[in-house]
């Protein structure tokens, strides 16, 4: 009788274990390095970034998970990080690196097109580093919209940064921008 209790017991554990929800918990930080002139921001375990100069941190959206940011000429970028089995399309975790990555695009490009009425343009694919980016344009509620995006992906670990219209950046300067963080390089062009 004892033994089938010890089994019993067993057998309900691994089924409760099995029907929990997979939480991971996160440590969130930013901060801005004087001596280095580059705000940093981190998600652990999902990414960090390097910002050049100071930036302040703004709104944040909590269904896309994206902090934004301000610097001091009114720029604006938005930054998140997060699981790749954590997006609808994606909960079995099946696609992974470029394959993740164009489904991502895909999954916004559509949402963008279809609910909000805006134009989607591919700027870039490169499916060796794992990265998309693209431009989003038109105007949504009487606001003018010409944002550039990029999609990233490493062992599940998923990236999304863009920088918001603004007549102070070309789109050369805002692609470079976001592939500079992105591939944690120092930003070199003066901003």
């Amino acid at each position: 009788m004892k033994i089938n209790r010890i089994i019993f017991l067993l057998i309900m554990t691994i089924i409760l274990k099995s029907c929990s929800t997979q939480r991971v918990s996160t440590i969130v930080g930013c901060d801005y390095n004087e001596k280095q002139n580059q705000t940093d921001y981190f998600v652990l375990p999902f990414g960090s970034v390097s910002l050049p100069g100071k930036w302040e941190k703004s709104s944040y959206n909590s269904s896309s998970r994206q902090q934004f940011f301000l610097n001091r000429d009114s720029i604006t970028t938005a930054i998140a990080f997060g699981q790749c089995n954590n997006f609808e399309f994606n909960s079995d975790r099946s696609k992974v690196g470029y394959g993740f990555v164009k489904s991502y695009y895909n999954w916004e490009k559509q949402y963008f097109s279809e609910n909000l009425g805006l134009e989607v343009n591919l700027i870039e694919a490169d499916s060796l580093k794992n990265i998309i980016i693209f431009n989003v344009r038109g105007i949504y509620n009487t606001d003018k919209i010409d944002n550039v995006l990029l999609f990233g992906e490493t062992n599940c670990k998923v990236s999304s940064f863009s920088v918001l219209e603004t007549p102070k950046w070309t789109m050369e300067l805002m692609v470079d921008f976001l592939k500079d963080i992105y591939f944690h390089k120092k930003y070199t062009t003066k901003i």
